[in-house]
């Protein structure tokens, strides 16, 4: 397997859409991307045009104990990579609805939960919110680690054993922070992997996590510049360290890999089609007050 994840992964850097003829910077607004111009089938696995390309995969793993989905990502602008509240309004509203709603709201090529904005009793409730260069919320929950994501689509995850309120959340290395999220832990921290310890601590995550539980978890990771990775594992699910060995699996020179919402939340959409934990339960997808996506810049006809 990881022969195989590291062809994908090299297939994936080799890309380049530098050159995107009819490619233009996305607002930073809650406006969306360009109309991408195939349909969902269920063996497509790659979306590519001039600004935008997205590799997805299912992965039944008998050394992990679970089904894992994961698409790499490579965007040709920081500004592809983008995020949306369920009411399209406001980070901080209470309004929910499934991710696929909002996916097809923005032509996410791409969308995932992100870690749920709004307020609600627990240790969620003062976390940071900044989304597309707005802040919404200038608190912060001291036991999380923070990602921040900057200007040229950069992560920084700043621990929880920093001072998170003093610190200036707004600006990073010089840098403006566009996009931040508080939920984690971080599994992976410049090339460092965190230690078992460190991600079962159960004050390391959000009360409800379970970080040694068998959970459904979504992860966001950078690999390189303009270069991303999501993945989630379906029923089941994993322990913490397990999606760390996973992430390390499929992109073993991985940056920076960030913990989001889980359980039921653990959604990834690919152009408008949920496809993690398809038909498993029979039920409705759960309603989320967010999402992270990445979407086309591609505005040629």
């Amino acid at each position: 397997m990881k022969r195989i994840a590291a062809c994908l992964f090299i297939l994936l850097l080799l890309v380049s859409s530098a050159d995107a003829e009819g490619a233009r910077k996305l607002p930073m607004d809650l406006t969306g991307g360009a109309p991408y111009k195939v349909k969902y089938k269920s063996d497509l696995e790659v979306y590519e045009d001039p600004t935008i390309r997205v590799e997805r995969h299912r992965v039944p793993s008998k050394e992990f104990g679970c089904t894992y989905y994961y698409a790499l990502i490579t965007v040709a602008d920081a500004s592809q990579l983008r995020t949306l509240p369920a009411d399209n309004k406001n980070f901080l509203s209470n309004t929910r609805v499934p991710v696929i709603k909002m996916a097809k709201r923005v032509n996410a090529v791409l969308a995932i939960n992100g870690d749920f904005t709004a307020a609600f009793s627990g240790n969620k409730s003062n976390t940071f919110v900044l989304r597309q260069g707005e802040l919404y919320r200038d608190t912060v929950e001291p036991g999380l680690d923070l990602l921040l994501i900057d200007e040229d689509g950069d992560f920084h995850i700043i621990p929880r054993e920093e001072d998170l309120e003093a610190l200036d959340k707004t600006t990073v290395d010089g840098k403006r922070v566009v996009n931040a999220f508080q939920f984690g832990p971080a599994l992976i921290k410049d090339g460092v992997p965190a230690d078992d310890e460190s991600l079962l601590d159960q004050t390391h995550s959000p009360t409800y996590a379970g970080p040694h539980q068998l959970n459904q978890r979504m992860i966001i990771a950078q690999v390189g510049p303009l270069q991303y990775l999501t993945v989630c594992c379906a029923h089941y699910g994993a322990t913490l360290p397990t999606m760390r060995d996973i992430v390390l699996e499929i992109a073993p020179d991985c940056r920076n890999a960030y913990t989001l919402d889980g359980g039921d939340s653990t959604q990834m959409v690919f152009l408008g089609t949920k496809i993690n934990n398809v038909n498993e339960d029979g039920g409705a997808d759960r309603k989320v007050t967010d999402i992270i996506y990445f979407a086309s810049a591609n505005f040629e006809e």
